[in-house]
């Protein structure tokens, strides 16, 4: 303001020495004030009245500071509280992490008491009673903060923590969901809502939750089709076991859709058109899980598609089949099997060999002792058998039983199967997957499942296990 009223001055002064200048009759000024007049010359008064505001500003300034002066007060001593506050909140956060509890809780109420900041002090108590395991202490200063929209998600995700803690599963989910209901960016919320969806088999509701993740990006759009389609195939077995078919049907359709390569998704389609009374659209959907990923139950479902089918025709339909995919695994074990079956047993042993060479595990070392066995060579199929003992069983071999559907997982199996194939690909069988391997039992080559009843099958494979060990023991 001082250099504002000595600029002020020295434009006047300028302007009054060029108007003296330029002007010969520089004119009077008359004051007339309560009865009092003087009379001036108007540079005069010009200049007085500059004095004036120059004498008058500072006296201004000085006023205006005494009157604004309490407010400065005030405001300083805020300062001097809100800066107190925060030191006790730093000091109690870094206690509660110290595992310090007491000082943690000490400087709590201190922070409390200094700052006007209710949504801070909640903060410190939550986190120094979840330290001190005081779960109840922090639940209810995670519910205090779900009044403020600013500190609602982060009391959901408190609360959640805690119901997790305690075994609620139900409370936990309840507040994720809503979590994610309030904020569109916050990625836990997606991830926990899902997840425990999907823990408890309420596969809609987690279908639901996922679209709500792809919509959002927060999962990778081919992570979310795969997980998208086991979903979609595990509502549509419940659905079948209600007795939706229809329902069940168009839902198992959808999910082939979103993942081709999903071989329960085909194999439940096709079995339940099938059972509509349109094999040639399940033979389209299995023709076409074929191509995408070759798996025995799509074999075992194709083989089956037509009843009282011929040998002879059944076998060009097979072919034609693995023809689709001739170099891939599964499409050389059909040949070995359709050669078996015609008693071409080189031709199958020359197809087995390049399955064996990709991986030697107990179902191709079984295929071997039965082609063994129908070259009349026993003794190299009780090897054989021997081998399967100890061999690997395949990954996504499901132990299928060739007179019953396949991919009759439980709930365990599907909740699996969302991660293991929906985030990475795989179609591992979910016993494979969480490391119990089944005792070895009968493994039922496509051939065989029709001219062998099964349990003949396996007595006669338990008799070759014996002789092996009575020949062992002599």
């Amino acid at each position: 303001m001082l250099r504002l009223a000595f600029l002020l001055i020295i434009a006047v002064a300028a302007m009054l020495a060029s108007w003296q200048i330029v002007t010969t009759d520089p004119g009077t000024v008359e004051v007339n004030w309560f009865g009092t007049e003087v009379t001036t010359s108007a540079l005069f008064g010009l200049l007085l009245l500059v004095a004036l505001i120059a004498v008058a500003l500072p006296v201004l300034r000085l006023l205006m500071f005494l009157m604004d002066a309490p407010g400065r007060i005030g405001k300083a001593s805020a300062r001097a509280r809100t800066r107190r506050g925060q030191e006790e909140l730093a000091l109690g956060l870094i206690a509660a992490e110290a595992g310090e509890f007491d000082d943690a809780r000490r400087h709590a109420d201190k922070a409390e008491d200094l700052i006007d900041e209710p949504r801070l002090a909640l903060l410190l108590q939550a986190r120094a009673a979840e330290v001190s395991g005081d779960t109840a202490g922090a639940e209810r200063a995670y519910s205090g903060m779900l009044q403020n929209e600013d500190t609602e998600v982060l009391g959901r995700k408190g609360l959640m923590t805690a119901a997790l803690k305690r075994g609620d599963r139900t409370a936990a989910r309840a507040h994720a969901e809503a979590a994610l209901k309030a904020s569109k960016t916050a990625t836990w919320p997606f991830q926990y809502a899902f997840d425990l969806a999907v823990q408890t088999a309420d596969w809609e509701s987690a279908i639901e939750t996922l679209d709500t993740g792809d919509k959002r990006k927060q999962v990778e759009d081919k992570v979310a089709k795969r997980r998208r389609a086991v979903l979609m195939t595990a509502q549509a077995q419940r659905l079948e076991r209600e007795r939706r078919s229809d329902k069940a049907a168009e839902l198992a359709q959808k999910a082939f859709r979103m993942a081709p390569a999903f071989a329960p998704a085909a194999a439940m389609a096709s079995r339940m058109l099938t059972a509509e009374g349109k094999p040639e659209r399940a033979a389209a959907i299995l023709e076409e899980a074929w191509e995408n990923g070759p798996h025995p139950a799509l074999a075992h479902a194709y083989r089956d598609l037509v009843a009282g089918e011929n040998r002879e025709a059944r076998a060009r339909r097979m072919t034609a089949l693995a023809e689709n995919r001739r170099d891939h695994r599964e499409s050389r074990i059909v040949v070995a099997e359709l050669a078996m079956e015609r008693g071409d047993w080189e031709a199958a042993q020359a197809a087995l060999d390049d399955a064996y060479r990709e991986n030697p595990s107990s179902r191709i070392a079984i295929l071997f002792a039965q082609v063994a066995r129908g070259q009349g060579d026993e003794n190299g199929a009780r090897t054989w058998l021997a081998q399967a003992a100890g061999a690997p069983r395949e990954s996504d071999w499901s132990d299928l039983d060739p007179e019953g559907p396949a991919f009759m997982y439980d709930d365990s199996d599907w909740a699996r199967l969302v991660y293991v194939f929906g985030d990475g690909g795989q179609l591992i069988h979910p016993r494979m997957e969480r490391g119990q391997h089944d005792a070895l039992g009968p493994v039922l080559a496509l051939p065989t499942a029709v001219l062998t009843p099964p349990r003949e099958e396996a007595a006669a494979e338990a008799d070759m296990a014996d002789d092996v060990e009575v020949e062992e023991v002599r």
